[in-house]
């Protein structure tokens, strides 16, 4: 029997900044998945870098160096966008390493392994939380998000973490952000406690706007004002990547907004997915190695 990971991916941060002495993120967890797979017979793929960095770090971190485990990893999730796929990939192998080592690491210990390696998301956590991505501190578990879609596109190109990250303006021009940030958070605590999509999707608007001054989206603008015309409750955004999202209710006419929104941008604004909020973070279980080909 093999053992098989799922780890969310996102769709960027509902809010991203600086607060109160340190950088953080509200996380956005959607239903797109990094799976690993391990204790299976057989020889493992050749892992992405940042993967098999994750496979020697977990190794390291439960006295393990001299073992060799193979793990298989596959991902539905965009790289380069903003939306959580390396975290993904990371924290599933380290699971799934962790697993065959009869262990099963906390979210708190995946995130000291992925911190490790780049500043990180925090999708693994169960709910929606309050991270600092770069000190990989907890600050505060805020609930479970209302059931919610979220319309994803991309402004093109793709950014690098790290790079991103070590920008030597990065945290200046976060705390010239603060007092919306502070706005954005509060509202958006109100809109978890209350289950109000309205205030979930104001309080990341502010953000996503607020974020123009640090990574520069063109389309902002035009697809806010398109994207509330056709029915949306605000955008997201990945604040240091290229996709933008239109975030609307469960039952939403998502073929009609799409639609609509497809003839108003225009061709340098490319539709990706059509996504749904989730509260589970990463998910293992035990079963048969030919299932892992069917996720």
């Amino acid at each position: 029997m093999a053992y098989i990971v799922s780890s969310p991916g996102s769709c960027g941060e509902f809010i991203q900044g600086y607060m109160d002495g340190i950088s953080f993120m509200v996380t956005c967890p959607i239903n797109r998945y990094s799976y690993a797979m391990s204790q299976f017979d057989g020889p493992g793929d050749r892992l992405p870098k940042k993967a098999a960095l994750a496979v020697k770090k977990t190794l390291n971190y439960l006295g393990e160096e001299d073992r060799d485990i193979p793990i298989r990893l596959k991902s539905n999730i965009l790289p380069g966008k903003g939306m959580a796929s390396s975290t993904a990939d990371i924290s599933a192998v380290a699971q799934a390493v962790a697993l065959s080592c009869g262990k099963r690491l906390t979210a708190h210990e995946i995130a000291d392994i992925a911190l490790s390696i780049e500043p990180s998301d925090a999708t693994f956590f169960n709910g929606i939380v309050r991270f600092d991505h770069r000190g990989g501190t907890l600050i505060q578990q805020i609930g479970d998000c209302p059931p919610l879609k979220i319309l994803i596109y991309d402004c093109g190109g793709e950014i690098d973490t790290v790079d991103f990250n070590t920008r030597a303006d990065l945290v200046d021009l976060q705390k010239e952000n603060e007092k919306y940030i502070k706005i954005a958070l509060n509202l958006f605590r109100k809109g978890i406690q209350n289950g109000s999509i309205d205030e979930i999707g104001r309080a990341s608007s502010i953000s996503a706007f607020a974020n123009q001054k640090i990574l520069y989206k063109k389309q902002l603008n035009r697809f806010y004002k398109v994207g509330m015309q056709v029915g949306g409750k605000g955008i997201i955004c990945a604040h240091s990547g290229t996709v933008l999202g239109l975030i609307v209710s469960a039952d939403g006419d998502i073929e009609n907004m799409k639609q609509s929104i497809n003839e108003y941008m225009g061709k340098d604004f490319s539709y990706l997915d059509s996504v749904e909020i989730i509260n589970q973070g990463i998910i293992d279980r035990k079963c048969d190695a030919n299932e892992f080909d069917k996720e």
